[in-house]
Order: structure tokens, then C-alpha cells, then sequence
């Protein structure tokens, strides 16, 4: 019986630690408005947010979607530039690109880091098709991690040189805990031997 209560006691503060280690979290945002004004061709934008991370807390995944993206027309030369930027006006901002004086360049090279470039090659009609860009597997979540410490905000800069009309803009964020390092572990495992040993004799 006074074995069996150990075990319990051990099992249950081993619990206790490993579940405070898994934790983790998702931040969703979506702009105002929800679609970034459907992507006009005679604008760019830019969506800026800002994220507070804990100390210990890190970046497992980041994903920007397009929803039911699609270009208002078949035309050949358009193109959708996106970027991550390391600062940026809270909320949603335009402005005129020229596009109608024939200035097709990205308003945003040189500034950030490219997030992606798309143009659709069917276009004229809505098809359900999502515009997923997983940074994850784009190598840009350290980029995201270092703007967020440094600033606590970033943003994206969106040029579309053409009508891109969608049914929504989304960024989530995936976060951990940061594991202990193994000499906490240690620390934390002796800490719970003592506390076993300090219950075993009580028991006697």
C-alpha cells in the first residue's frame, strides 16, 4: 500500500512538470478589411500586427493564406508580390502603384524578405483555390522570430499588379514552450526524488 502511494505521488508530479513543457498556442489574424480591399491592381498594401512572446515560447509554424484566390482576368506579365516585413503601421494601409502607367515592379523589393510571388494561370472565375504560403517550409520562421524580438510587430507588403479578388486574408501562428534544458530536468528530478523520499518516511 505505502509503495503503491509512491508510485502514485512520483507518476502525478511527473505529470505535473511535463504537461507545463508541452504547452503551446495559436495566434489567427485577419485584416479590415477582411480581403485586403480584393486585392485592387491599382493599389499596394500593407497589413500590419504585432505579437508579444513570452520568453521561453518560439515559433513552430507560420501560415498566410489566400482564400478562393483568383485573377479577374486572363492576362499574361501579372503577378502577385508578397512580403514579410520587419515593421509596419498597425492594421491596413494603400497606396497608388502606378500600375496604369505601366509600373508593374514589385513596390516592395529590397524591403523585408520575399515571402512569395504567384500568378494564376487559369484565371477569369473563382475556384476554390487557396494561396498557402507555410514558412515552415519556406525557411522564413527565424526571420519571423527575430523581427518579433526585436520589434514586437511586422507586417506583410502586398503588391498585386493585377485584380486578385479572394474571400479572405489569414495569418496564424503556431507556438511551444521551449523544453528545459537536461540540467533542469535534472534539478527538477531531484527535487522530486526528495519529495518521495521526505513522503516515504512519513509513511513509515
Amino acid at each position: 500500500m505505502k509503495k503503491a502511494l509512491v508510485k502514485v505521488l512520483l507518476i502525478s508530479a511527473v505529470m505535473a512538470v511535463l504537461t507545463g513543457v508541452s504547452q503551446s498556442a495559436i495566434y489567427t489574424y485577419q485584416p479590415t478589411p477582411y480581403d485586403l480591399g480584393d486585392l485592387n491592381h491599382s493599389y499596394f498594401y500593407t497589413w500590419g500586427l504585432k505579437l508579444n512572446l513570452a520568453p521561453t515560447e518560439y515559433i513552430e509554424e507560420a501560415v498566410l493564406t489566400y482564400k478562393n484566390i483568383y485573377d479577374w482576368a486572363v492576362e499574361d506579365g501579372d503577378m502577385l508580390y508578397t512580403h514579410l516585413l520587419d515593421s509596419a503601421v498597425l492594421g491596413t494601409l494603400s497606396g497608388t502603384d502606378g500600375v496604369w502607367d505601366g509600373d508593374t515592379n514589385d513596390m516592395f523589393a529590397g524591403q523585408g524578405v520575399l515571402v512569395g510571388t504567384w500568378s494564376d494561370p487559369l484565371g477569369g472565375v473563382a475556384r476554390n483555390f487557396d494561396l498557402v504560403y507555410s514558412f515552415s517550409s519556406l525557411g522564413l520562421i527565424d526571420d519571423l522570430q527575430n523581427y518579433i524580438a526585436t520589434n514586437d510587430d511586422f507586417g506583410f507588403g502586398v503588391d498585386p499588379d493585377c485584380h486578385y479578388r479572394n474571400s479572405g486574408v489569414t495569418f496564424k501562428v503556431t507556438t511551444a514552450t521551449a523544453v528545459p534544458e537536461p540540467a533542469t530536468l535534472m534539478l527538477l528530478g531531484t527535487g522530486l526524488l526528495g519529495l518521495v523520499a521526505s513522503r516515504k518516511k512519513l509513511l513509515l
